[in-house]
């Protein structure tokens, strides 16, 4: 079976409002083993509404409608569902009665208006509101391809969040056969290569038909493979997902940092707390892009981040290092490791850098960063903005590896894209490295 959900009112439709029923009804339905298809939003216009429950009686077995069931005269579910399957009006005296006793309880007189939210298609059901005045509609409708069965709740989140848990959810359950099955996810996080590139090495990974569906999503440069599964337990459901996480781990391997809502911060951090060590950031640029995200991942833990340094230019990098005595940045026990991808010809600024931020910090590592683009110049650029980044890493034997990498993405993504490359080459340096005592 298959589901959709229909979202009404212009302020939805217009973008005024965010609609957060939808995002949440397809989670509960999800949990009861139910597909959720199609999302649809329809302003407070009646033909429009009529059209819309057409297509949807057409295409779905269950549809959820939110919105539209108050006394004003645009709210017109119950008029566009009478009209639109030929079903005319009718009072409802019990649903009239407790609307009558919920404004007596609020010691309030009823508009006659009201009488309206009372009225119901031929043939449906009630779904009773405990706490508010706009009781649901309940409808089945019987078609030439497939049967539907229409549930109408008001818009208000916790009225609507109510009467589908009270009432629909067992009407599902015992009428319908949903619930015996539910859906179960696993998110696998990836850094390091592109949306197709995973296509290319798992080609039979993202078929359709295949069981269990793996779907791709991409967010600010990092990629999630989501893995779904029908089972009637959590035990099942890892069962019919093992051997496609198998697969998927063999493929990638390292790139996988995580598991669930982890991000690349938080990995570093785990990995750092596995060690208990602590980390220093140093960037150089116009905003501290990684130190920022490492503290916020780090507020829950036990202070992995023993602080960071932030510095506009070299400029000021130079100006910083000629107030400490030269003896004390020139640590010849700290072995200098370039890629080939380095050509920078300051690489003893940055061991005397890197000694710095550790003496200053009390560190183990220290991560550095230079230079991140201004933001006019990324936003203002035509076509793909390349930078280039300069990333360091002094571990605590006292190595330092320096690399470049040159980095092209959309304007909105590619500071993320730096920070996160500079994070990943961090969490695959302090997972590799030896254990601390």
């Amino acid at each position: 079976m298959h589901a959709e959900i229909i979202s009404i009112g212009d302020e939805l439709a217009n973008g005024q409002r965010l609609d957060t029923n939808s995002q949440w009804l397809s989670q509960q339905l999800g949990d009861l083993g139910l597909r959720v298809l199609f999302h649809t939003t329809v302003g407070d216009d009646l033909q429009s509404n009529i059209d819309v429950f057409r297509v949807a009686a057409g295409r779905a077995d269950i549809v959820i409608c939110t919105g539209g069931l108050g006394p004003t005269a645009d709210d017109l579910t119950r008029e566009a569902m009478s009209e639109a399957f030929h079903r005319p009006l009718e009072m409802d005296e019990a649903s009239l009665k407790h609307i009558e006793q919920l404004f007596a309880f609020r010691k309030r007189p009823m508009p006659e208006r009201n009488r309206v939210q009372a009225l119901f298609p031929s043939g449906s059901q009630v779904i009773p509101n405990p706490h508010g005045s706009a009781p649901g509609i309940d409808l089945r409708v019987a078609g030439s391809e497939r049967d539907s069965r229409f549930f109408a709740l008001p818009g208000v989140p916790a009225e609507m969040r109510e009467m589908f848990l009270g009432t629909i959810v067992d009407r599902l359950r015992i009428e319908h056969g949903i619930g015996q099955k539910r859906l179960f996810y696993k998110s696998i996080k990836l850094f390091g290569i592109g949306e197709s590139d995973v296509e290319v090495r798992l080609p039979d990974l993202i078929r359709r038909d295949r069981k269990p569906q793996v779907g791709i999503t991409v967010s600010r440069a990092t990629i999630t493979l989501r893995i779904a599964t029908e089972a009637s337990s959590l035990e099942e459901s890892q069962q019919r997902m093992e051997s496609t996480v198998r697969e998927i781990y063999d493929s990638l391997g390292d790139l996988i940092f995580g598991e669930g809502e982890i991000e690349l911060e938080d990995a570093v951090i785990q990995w750092l707390q596995k060690r208990n060590e602590r980390l220093v950031v140093v960037e150089i640029g116009p905003e501290s892009v990684v130190s920022r995200s490492l503290m916020i991942a780090d507020a829950n833990m036990d202070h992995r981040i023993a602080g960071g340094l932030l510095f506009r230019d070299r400029a000021q990098v130079v100006d910083f290092l000629a107030r400490w005595p030269w003896e004390t940045l020139n640590d010849d026990s700290i072995r200098i490791e370039c890629d080939p991808s380095f050509q920078d010809s300051r690489k003893e600024e940055w061991r005397s850098l890197a000694v710095a931020a550790r003496k200053i910090h009390s560190a183990d590592w220290v991560l550095l960063l230079g230079n991140y683009p201004e933001r006019a110049e990324v936003q203002s650029s035509k076509g793909i903005p390349i930078a280039s980044l300069v990333v360091g890493l002094l571990s605590p034997e006292n190595e330092l590896t320096l690399r470049t990498f040159e980095l092209g993405a959309h304007p909105d993504v590619l500071y993320h894209r730096l920070a996160k490359t500079a994070l990943d080459q961090l969490r695959r340096k302090v997972r590799d490295g030896k254990i601390s005592s």
